[in-house]
């Protein structure tokens, strides 16, 4: 809109390079105005946007306001307002003095290589938005799935209170060595605790007995009676020790078999319960039921079938989503708790829980048989489902705020755009009019305006959003990268937002007097 201005003073003598420097001087103030508002918003917002981010990321304490990245930000800017600034001064310093000043001053549609130059920008900013807002849909739409699924196990109600039992630097002076003499603290941790206000049931486990709580599983490997290998050769497989209630407690279904009891004691044969997907991938076809398998952590030993303390397989549950909500075919052998000690536990209560007290009631009555027990960490699990989709939840929180900002942007690309264009028309329009075009016609031939860039801006769109969203296949679930439903939708909504831009110049440009219009011109 300044070409006029230009070339007049380009006619009075101004040297081009001094043009160049003014636009540049402009363009660089406003991208480190811009910036340090920026800046400001940082330190307002930053304890806002710090709550947005999940308790499971890793070093979230030593997240703060980086000075170092700060002017990286502000130099980035400076770097921005120079790009952005040379190309549209060194565009205006080229007019041709004679045709730009009767071109404007007829009002007419301008230079051809400035309008291409805007429309190639608003048509850049609709393709990034209608990307980022397919990704988001996705995502969304993941995420819903995955809020929906049914984990295979029964959280309600349900609370875990972890605790350890600490092993000494003597081995034999360890009270809670064997299975045998550990079993006899788990049976009466639970018999007390059962009878506190609103237990209903309770079960232990080890840490990687917790649904969805544990980060890091110890998977061990797994030697098949029968198969002859070494450990460094055998599949591994998780597999987490619980007691005989655990089951029961979860709403875990047993399929074949049965579960454990009281009775498989650590002089005992040795037995394990395995879910579906255990029984499908090592034992397809067949019934998994009394075949005998060994896990062994040194991967140095060889072990055959000859060598002794096989586990016996006596009941085969439902698969549950314990280790990933996205995926409830993931091996596992339960141990019974009775016959494998363990140093790290979690204590299971269902019941209607108070959780407010129900951690100190439990840690009373734990320290009451051994006062050197440390009991710490209550959490109900309702809590751990929500938790172990925290990730997800802020990808998704993340990429829709990038997306909202883009929309916003392409928006008001395409009002600029078409309200110049208006502006630089009003003689034509006013001639129309003049000459007796309907102004409905004229609202229309504005608004195909903004639908024709639309259209070219999603065309891209889509395209960049295919290949996006197909690299994106692994954060989805339930969902098709290329689902037609959220690329319609959000093609829709995309347009709309076009046609709402380009309606207020359009309404403008359809109310303009036309004899007014023509004298000022």
């Amino acid at each position: 809109m300044r070409s006029r201005e230009i070339a007049v003073r380009q006619a009075l003598g101004a040297q081009r390079t001094r043009l160049i420097r003014q636009f540049l001087a402009e363009s660089l103030l406003l991208f480190v105005l811009g910036g340090i508002a920026g800046v400001g918003v940082l330190f307002c917002t930053g304890h806002f946007l710090l709550r947005l981010v999940p308790e499971s990321l890793p070093h979230l304490n030593n997240i703060s306001i980086n000075w170092g990245v700060l002017v990286f930000a502000l130099a980035v800017s400076v770097i921005a307002g120079t790009v952005f600034g040379l190309a549209p001064a060194w565009l205006m310093s080229r007019f041709d003095l004679i045709g730009t000043l009767r071109q404007e001053g007829r009002s007419s549609k301008g230079s051809r290589e400035r309008s291409r130059a805007r429309q190639i920008l608003v048509i850049s900013e609709l393709a990034l938005s209608l990307v980022l807002m397919v990704a988001t849909g996705l995502l969304l739409r993941s995420f819903w799935d995955l809020f929906q699924v049914q984990p295979g196990f029964h959280p309600e109600r349900v609370m875990a209170i972890q605790t350890w039992l600490p092993g000494p630097n003597d081995p034999a002076m360890d009270p809670y060595r064997t299975a045998t003499q550990e079993s006899v603290l788990v049976r009466e941790i639970l018999r007390r605790n059962r009878t506190l206000p609103g237990v209903e049931e309770a079960a232990i486990g080890d840490e990687a007995a917790l649904p969805l709580g544990h980060s890091h599983p110890s998977p061990l490997p797994l030697i098949r009676e029968g198969i002859e290998t070494m450990d460094n050769q055998a599949p591994v497989v998780d597999s987490p020790i619980v007691s005989p209630e655990y089951f029961h407690l979860l709403g875990m279904p047993l399929e074949r078999g049965r579960l454990f009891s009281d009775e498989d004691l650590e002089d005992t044969p040795q037995v394990a319960v395995i879910n579906e997907a255990a029984a499908r991938m090592y034992w397809p076809n067949q019934e998994p039921v009394g075949k005998r398998v060994r896990l062994h952590r040194d991967s140095r030993e060889v072990l055959s079938s000859a060598k002794p303390a096989w586990t016996t397989i006596v009941g085969v549950i439902a698969d549950a989503r314990t280790e990933s909500l996205t995926d409830a075919a993931i091996p596992q052998i339960y141990r019974s708790l009775y016959q494998h000690p363990s140093k790290d536990l979690d204590i299971f209560l269902r019941g209607q829980l108070d959780p407010g007290t129900i951690p100190a009631l439990v840690r009373e009555q734990v320290q009451s048989i051994d006062a050197g027990l440390p009991v710490f960490h209550a959490v109900t699990l309702n809590d751990v489902l929500s938790e172990s989709l925290s990730v997800r939840r802020f990808s998704m929180e993340m990429v829709a705020l990038f997306a909202a900002t883009a929309l916003l942007l392409a928006g008001l690309g395409i009002y600029g755009t078409i309200s110049y264009v208006v502006n630089e028309q009003r003689r034509e329009i006013a001639i129309r009019l003049a000459l007796g075009a309907q102004r409905g016609n004229i609202l229309k031939m504005v608004l195909r305006r903004g639908l024709r860039l639309a259209a070219a801006g999603a065309g891209l769109g889509v395209v960049g959003a295919l290949i996006v969203s197909h690299l994106m296949a692994g954060l989805l679930y339930g969902v098709s990268p290329s689902d037609p439903l959220i690329f319609a939708g959000v093609t829709f909504l995309l347009t709309a937002v076009a046609l709402a831009a380009s309606y207020v110049p359009a309404v403008r440009a359809m109310r303009l007097d036309p004899i007014t219009t023509l004298h000022s011109e």
